[in-house]
C-alpha cells in the first residue's frame, strides 16, 4: 500500500510539473508585452490623428509618454471638460492647470494603458540653393565695364581662345562670354568668368599677346 501510494504521488507530481511551467510562460509573455509600448513612437503630427473622432482612439501625451484614454468616461468625445482635446501633448496642462488633488499631479495616469513614446518632430531640412548650371554664369559680373555677352548664330563654331587659360575653344551656345572695352572674351568654364572680372586688365593684355603670337606662327 505504501509503495502504491508513493507511486501515485510521484505520478501526480510529474503531471503537475509541466502544467506549472506552461502556466508561467503566458505570465512571462504578458510581462514582455507590457513593455512593448516603449518601442512605439509618435511625433506631434502623428499624435493628432488619435483625437477620438471617427472611431479613432483617444491618445494624449504627458511627460513624453503617450497614454490611451479611450476607456475613460471623461474622454468619450475626445475632449475633456471642454478645455483639452485628445491627440495633443498635455504635460503643461496637467501640471499647471489641472487640480492636483483630483489628478494627483499626474499619477492618475498610472492606471491608463501606455501605448508609446512622444518624440520631437524631425527638424525641417533647409532647402539648398539650386546649383548653377556649369555652362552659364550665375549673374552678370559686378565689375564696371564688364557685361555678359550672348552668343549669336554668327559666332557658333568659331575657334577662339579662353581669356584666362588662353587655350583654344570652339564657340557653342553654352560658351560663357563677356564684353569688355568693346571686345568679346570667351571662357572654357563659368568659374573663369569670375576670375577674369576681378582683374580684367591682367588677362586682356596677355590674351592679345597670345593671339598675335598665334597669328605670326600661322
Amino acid at each position: 500500500m505504501k509503495i502504491t501510494a508513493f507511486l501515485a504521488l510521484s505520478i501526480l507530481a510529474a503531471a503537475a510539473g509541466p502544467c506549472r511551467a506552461e502556466e508561467a510562460k503566458p505570465a512571462a509573455a504578458a510581462a514582455v508585452s507590457t513593455e512593448a509600448w516603449k518601442s512605439r513612437t509618435f511625433t506631434a503630427e502623428e499624435l493628432k490623428k488619435y483625437n477620438g473622432l471617427g472611431g479613432m482612439p483617444v491618445y494624449v501625451a504627458v511627460d513624453g509618454i503617450v497614454y490611451d484614454l479611450s476607456r475613460s468616461k471623461y474622454w468619450k468625445t475626445g475632449e475633456h471638460m471642454k478645455m483639452h482635446a485628445a491627440g495633443a501633448d498635455l504635460s503643461s496642462a496637467l501640471h499647471d492647470q489641472a487640480p492636483k488633488m483630483i489628478h494627483k499631479n499626474g499619477k492618475i495616469l498610472e492606471k491608463m494603458p501606455k501605448v508609446g513614446v512622444l518624440v520631437k518632430d524631425a527638424p525641417a531640412t533647409a532647402e539648398k540653393p539650386a546649383a548653377v548650371p556649369a555652362d552659364k554664369p550665375a549673374a552678370a559680373p559686378a565689375v564696371a565695364g564688364v557685361t555678359l555677352h550672348r552668343i549669336t548664330k554668327e559666332e557658333l563654331g568659331k575657334e577662339e581662345r579662353c581669356a584666362v587659360t588662353r587655350k583654344t575653344l570652339k564657340v557653342t551656345e553654352a560658351t560663357p562670354a563677356v564684353e569688355y572695352k568693346g571686345k568679346t572674351y570667351y571662357f572654357s568654364s563659368v568659374p573663369l568668368v569670375e576670375k577674369f572680372t576681378k582683374e580684367p586688365e591682367k588677362y586682356t593684355g596677355a590674351l592679345e599677346k597670345a593671339k598675335n603670337l598665334f597669328k605670326k606662327k600661322a
